[in-house]
Order: C-alpha cells, then structure tokens, then sequence
C-alpha cells in the first residue's frame, strides 16, 4: 500500500512539472490562485459543518426531551364528513341572522347586521 502512495505522488510531481514547464506565466498564476482560493475556503467550510452539527444534534436532543404531542379526537357520531368547498360556511352554521356587529366610536352606536329583507345595513 506504501508502494502505492509513493508511485501516485511521484507521478503527479512528474505531471506537475511537465505540464508547469509549458504553461505561461499568466496561466500558472491563475492555477496557484485557483488551488490557494480552495485551500482557503477548507475551513470555513469545515467551521459551517461543525455549526450545523451542533445545530442538529441540540435539535435531536431537544426534540427527545420533549413531551409527545397531544392529540385530541372528538367522537364524529359515526357519520362520514360531507365534501364541501373550503369556501362554504361549516354544517349547521345557520346562514342569514347568526352575526351583528357593532360600530364603536361613534356618539351612538348602532348595530350593523343583516336586513330582515336581505343584505346588510
């Protein structure tokens, strides 16, 4: 296994001067800028994984000492829900006359609800 290490780092020397010796100048500054850029960026990288594992593991630490969620079920009476629009007011709602409102502010306040003969005041 030593071998192997030391055959694979001879050949990237051998590659690394071969081809340094027929790039520009300019061409080799961008590769030393490129290979430094990344080398710096190594422990910001590894600062940003330790945050989201501490991050994670308070999380998993939090969630465990937790009490279990309440559930509450209230008896439906056997009867299977009617599919109606989200948009339709709940099954005995009652329509028209269930609601008055009342202005506030003003020297008298009048109730606003609906008309015995349709619509609003």
């Amino acid at each position: 296994m030593r071998k192997v290490w030391i055959l694979l780092a001879a050949f990237l020397v051998g590659l690394g001067v071969i081809v340094g010796s027929r790039m520009s100048a300019e061409a080799m500054g961008v590769v030393v800028g490129v290979v430094l850029g990344v080398a710096a960026s190594i422990p910001m990288a590894l600062l940003v994984m330790l945050f989201v594992a501490r991050r994670e593991k308070k999380e998993t630490q939090r969630r465990d000492s937790a009490y279990p969620p309440v559930v509450i079920v209230t008896p439906g009476g056997g009867q299977a829900q009617s599919a109606r629009m989200p948009y339709l007011p709940p099954a005995g709602y009652g329509g028209e006359g269930q609601r008055a409102f009342t202005v506030i502010g003003d020297e008298e306040s009048l109730p606003i609800g609906p008309r015995s003969e349709g619509g609003w005041q």
